[in-house]
């Protein structure tokens, strides 16, 4: 694509000898608080439904990504190449129904293939844990679902309550104004009681 083209263009010329100093000073660790803050626009945007505001603050995400690999070329650890070409067999291999000769019936089979493979694949080999794999740095609560979803899968799905999205929100909010009326805070609360759910699944 020519715009992507010129988008690293764009990022070699401000990393490069005649490019902008603030921008060289940059590390992996220095742009994870500037890629953090870009995804939260981004998510913000699309909640709006603000097809204008989604498609700067994609280009921002988008943006934020290029830089971080082409420091990682600066360094000579990996390349935008490499990064795009593991997505992309990864991609192929974890959906044998459209790239393959494999056959589902439902969304549900779709998920439980791609949990299948995987496990099969090389940064699953080490995991010991059912929630090995979970970003330690996700903030708490959707690193609850994630864990929830994980157990979930392995116990089976219980009966649907018909719960709408609507009904979560208020339900999460009558919780978290509890915790405040009990002088209780509700990210710490989840926080530690996430902990003892993942020591409980270590026994």
């Amino acid at each position: 694509m020519k715009n992507f083209t010129e988008l690293l263009r764009i990022a070699d010329q401000l990393l490069g000898p005649n490019g902008c100093s603030w921008d060289k000073e940059q590390t992996f660790f220095t742009l994870q608080p500037y890629l953090l803050e870009e995804v939260h626009e981004l998510l913000e945007a699309i909640d709006s439904l603000d097809p204008e505001k989604m498609a700067d603050e994609l280009g921002d995400v988008l943006y934020a990504l290029v830089f971080i690999a082409k420091i990682g070329e600066l360094k000579g650890l990996f390349t935008i190449q490499k990064s795009m070409t593991m997505v992309c067999e990864k991609l192929i291999r974890r959906h044998p129904h459209v790239f393959g000769d494999v056959k589902v019936s439902s969304n549900e089979e779709i998920v439980e293939n791609w949990e299948a493979i995987k496990k099969k694949e090389k940064t699953h080999e080490t995991r010991k844990n059912l929630f090995d794999g979970i970003p330690a740095s996700l903030p708490t609560l959707p690193r609850a679902q994630k864990m929830a979803r994980k157990i979930s899968r392995k116990v089976g799905g219980g009966v649907k309550e018909g719960m709408t999205e609507e009904q979560l929100g208020e339900r999460i909010w009558e919780l978290v104004q509890k915790g405040e009326t009990e002088g209780i805070d509700a990210e710490s609360a989840l926080r530690r009681h996430l902990s003892r759910v993942e020591a409980g699944s270590k026994a």
